[in-house]
């Protein structure tokens, strides 16, 4: 379940319940986007430095309970930045370990990695 779109399908619900034009079709969409489970995404980012304007070097995604495939060319990832994810809905749930950094460009281990979630 994506709570980012579900909360927003909610909104428009509540919207169009206030406008006097809430259909039951309305609410059986917002169901189906509840789905069976409570699964939850993550997003692991690994940026060019710490900001969260940093282009992102590396990703990996779990949805729905499983790994996704993530396209090989850079310039096919669906986030160029971790603020384009945050801007998505992808709230951050670990910022990157500054004690790891030996510089700014020179880390040990993952160093500039970002893990977000929704």
């Amino acid at each position: 379940m994506n709570t980012y779109r579900l909360r927003q399908q909610l909104h428009r619900c509540l919207e169009k319940l206030r406008r006097g034009e809430l259909a039951e079709a309305d609410l059986l969409e917002t169901l189906e986007m509840a789905g069976p489970g409570l699964n939850q995404d993550l997003l692991y980012l690994q940026a060019a430095h710490t900001g969260v304007g940093a282009q992102v070097i590396g990703m990996s995604l779990v949805s729905g309970g499983k790994v996704q495939e993530v396209p090989a060319d850079p310039a096919r990832w669906p986030y160029q930045t971790v603020l384009e994810a945050m801007a998505d809905g992808w709230r951050v749930i670990k910022f990157p370990e500054l004690a790891l950094l030996v510089q700014e460009n020179q880390t040990v281990g993952m160093g500039c990695e970002f893990v977000l979630e929704r």
